[in-house]
């Protein structure tokens, strides 16, 4: 056991849990609101318990070894355990929580389905972000969040993953467009048009660079710009683009000014998950609000 009891043990893998995370000694010991010294001295004081280096410094960062992703797996399922057993007492007790925590990679996930349950569930809250692919991953493995809704989905095998749509990555161009008359069309007829993609921390650029390089391409880059400006440059018939059709077609929207064209060459779909990890226990508003997206979805999403 670690020197000091129980309590000292958990908070000292408390502060390793966000040293990890943040990877900064500084900044971490601003966020839990000790000293700088402290924190170092508290995470010394494991590693020499534990007899190795959790971490390996440089500089004013610091960053995890192999012997410390290791340990931080671990710790980050004692929390979690911690966290549902809360949880289930809870919903023992009748005093369930309201709180549902959610990451997406794109909030457009969530268009309707989103307001739709919280109109039917008025005494629920829910804190919802948006993250990178990654950053989503991590944050549910470790336990942090009870879902995330991402393209692609995150599987694993401590996880369970539901897949919620089949989705297809088309090509859209403006209506002004030489082949807007058409259904469908061969991706290197367009290998010369300037395209418009998402900026790169969106993990949807990463499929639609790969569409192109299996046509035999590299697409040729006139804007670079958040998923909230694309059909904006469309409109201003700036370029073409390739996206997936939940971004375009929504059916509680309507329809666009805009052509989609079904690529003919190639398999463009993709698949949108739910996960949650197996392991965390989740409250009965969590259960329903799962149950709700995987149920009505497609009511939402084409």
């Amino acid at each position: 056991m670690i020197n000091g009891g129980s309590l000292m043990e958990l908070l000292q893998l408390k502060y390793f849990q966000v040293a990890a995370k943040i990877q900064n000694f500084s900044q971490a010991a601003e966020k839990l609101n000790i000293s700088q010294p402290s924190l170092s001295m508290t995470i010394s004081h494991l590693e020499d318990e534990l007899n190795v280096k959790l971490f390996d410094r440089k500089g004013r960062n610091i960053e995890l070894n192999k012997v410390g992703l290791a340990f931080l797996d671990r710790v980050n399922r004692v929390f979690c355990e911690l966290e549902s057993a809360k949880n289930e007492i809870m919903d023992i007790t009748g005093k369930q929580s309201n709180h549902i925590s959610l990451v997406t990679t794109n909030p457009r996930l969530l268009s309707g389905v989103l307001k739709r349950y919280l109109m039917l569930h008025s005494n629920v809250v829910i804190n919802q972000r948006c993250e990178i692919y990654k950053t989503a991953e991590r944050q549910l493995q470790s336990g942090e969040i009870d879902f995330c809704l991402t393209v692609p989905a995150i599987k694993g095998a401590n996880i369970e993953c539901k897949i919620l749509k089949e989705n297809e990555v088309v090509l859209v161009v403006p209506n002004s467009h030489r082949f807007s008359g058409r259904q469908s069309i061969r991706l290197n007829e367009v290998a010369e048009d300037p395209f418009i993609t998402l900026v790169h921390n969106y993990s949807f650029r990463a499929i639609t660079d790969s569409i192109c390089q299996s046509a035999g391409f590299s697409p040729r880059i006139a804007f670079e710009v958040d998923d909230i400006l694309m059909e904006e440059m469309l409109e201003l018939e700036r370029g073409i683009a390739l996206l997936p059709l939940y971004l375009i077609k929504r059916p509680h929207l309507g329809t666009r000014n805009l052509s989609m064209l079904k690529i003919e060459e190639l398999d463009t779909r993709i698949s949108i998950g739910l996960s949650w990890l197996k392991s965390k226990y989740l409250s009965q508003s969590s259960r329903c609000f799962r149950d709700y997206l995987i149920e009505n979805y497609n009511n939402y999403l084409l």
